[in-house]
């Protein structure tokens, strides 16, 4: 899980000029967040007075967009400044758990709050050319590799496509594991938007839902992964232009899950690939919308 840790010497050193940068020094308590489940150290750290200091990427950008003056659940940029070619922001602390190994009812928490924000982008994409260029860039180079070892679904692949162009588009964070969900035991923030843009509505949901750290061991448990979609489905239905049924819903996060395991597929050793659990999960996906096809 997530933890925090005190800076090594060297760290200290490291990021003397960051911290020197915004009134701290060496010498003030300052810890780093390390993710001991997948062995991650992170350039993010909390500061005295409850900041969190983070390397960013297009998170202020992205803040700035999207969600400034608006209530959603993202921790808010409180100051921004580049040093060394680098962006880092600050903001404040979430004294919380990510969402992995969830409950059905903290998931719920994160299911409404996606549909919030996607709620209110709902429809904000009118020029599909930035979804074709995502497509192209980010989709279609995994689809044509693991689609050499399913020629026989070829036509899903298309009908598959056909659905990401014609779904309904609204802003997509586009990393949404469960750790990017934090739960303080009354909100689920959501947080790292740092890819965030908009594309078809689907695409974040197997990606919590669904996705794991290694093969056949999920993040949350599948009950919680069911309550999640229902009240994303629910609050998003409150919305009128989102007049998708029920069965849609169903093929769209069927269609989120397999974005998600062609990528798998793709990065596997072609000699082995067909021996992966990722390639049997692809396979029961595609034969899955397969029949779904014929029963339309």
């Amino acid at each position: 899980m997530t933890e925090k840790r005190i800076l090594t010497t060297e760290e200290q050193a490291e990021f003397a000029p960051v911290f020197e940068k915004i009134g701290f020094s060496h010498e003030d308590s300052v810890e780093r967040f390390v993710d001991t489940r997948l062995n991650k150290i992170y350039d993010v750290f909390l500061l005295p007075g409850n900041l969190v200091l983070k390397k960013a990427e297009r998170d202020k950008e992205k803040f700035e967009r999207y969600f400034l003056g608006h209530d959603f659940s993202v921790p808010p940029i409180v100051s921004s400044f580049e040093i060394g070619g680098d962006c880092w922001v600050t903001m404040p602390f979430i004294d919380g758990t990510d969402a992995r190994d969830c409950s059905p009812e903290e998931a719920s928490l994160v299911g409404r709050e996606l549909a919030r924000i996607q709620s209110h982008y709902l429809g904000a994409g009118t020029n599909p050319e930035g979804c074709r260029n995502y497509f192209e860039r980010k989709v279609l180079r995994f689809w044509e590799k693991s689609r050499r070892y399913f020629p026989e679904y070829d036509h899903v692949f298309e009908a598959i496509e056909d659905r990401f162009f014609s779904a309904p588009r609204t802003l997509i964070h586009d990393d949404f594991l469960p750790i990017n969900a934090l739960l303080d035991g009354k909100t689920a923030w959501l947080i790292d938007w740092t890819y965030a843009d908009i594309l078809p509505y689907f695409l974040d949901l197997a990606r919590f839902a669904f996705v794991g750290y290694e093969e056949s061991q999920r993040y949350i448990p599948t009950d919680s992964a069911m309550a999640f979609l229902e009240a994303y489905y629910e609050t998003m239905s409150q919305n009128p232009q989102f007049a998708i049924t029920k069965q849609q819903f169903s093929l769209d996060t069927t269609i989120s899950a397999f974005c998600q395991y062609s990528m798998f597929v793709s990065f596997k050793d072609e000699e082995k690939v067909r021996e992966t659990e990722d390639f049997r999960v692809m396979r029961e996906i595609l034969e899955w919308l397969k029949k779904s096809e014929r029963g339309h």
